[in-house]
């Protein structure tokens, strides 16, 4: 992989307990019948994914395996259609699996709806400071 604007790099996936909270507890959702996604600002101005694919609604190691390899390549690939300075978390919800095309699709579509919705929300206020409560 030569070409930079096509890697997943680390900077662009939440990781810790911390960065999941934030985006649940300051979040907007938009959900379709495979996807939710959760929005919430954030104050880097890139977009980053985290993923939670439970067992209960999903399946197995290898289903569960087989959702988040498809969602982080929809993700790496439509990056740049993406709403900047947004941290979303990705849940799918069946374990019917949508062509590549729709899943891509999906995610753009419903990142769009939760970045709107936290917009509405939340006005377009600059994220709180890291580390201090919203008050």
């Amino acid at each position: 992989m030569t070409e930079k604007s096509h890697r997943f790099p680390p900077q662009l996936r939440l990781k810790t307990p911390a960065d999941f909270d934030a985006v649940f507890t300051r979040r907007a959702s938009a959900g379709n019948g495979w996807l939710v996604v959760y929005a919430a600002r954030n104050s880097l101005g890139v977009c980053r994914v985290g993923l939670v694919v439970s067992k209960k609604k999903i399946g197995n190691a290898v289903q569960r395996n087989r959702w988040k390899r498809r969602l982080r390549e929809a993700f790496r690939l439509s990056r740049e259609k993406l709403p900047s300075g947004f941290d979303f978390v990705v849940l799918p919800q069946s374990k019917r699996h949508p062509s590549f095309e729709e899943l891509e699709n999906g995610l753009v579509q419903l990142a769009h709806r939760a970045a709107r919705k936290w917009k509405r929300n939340h006005g377009e206020k600059s994220p709180p400071p890291e580390g201090k409560p919203r008050g």
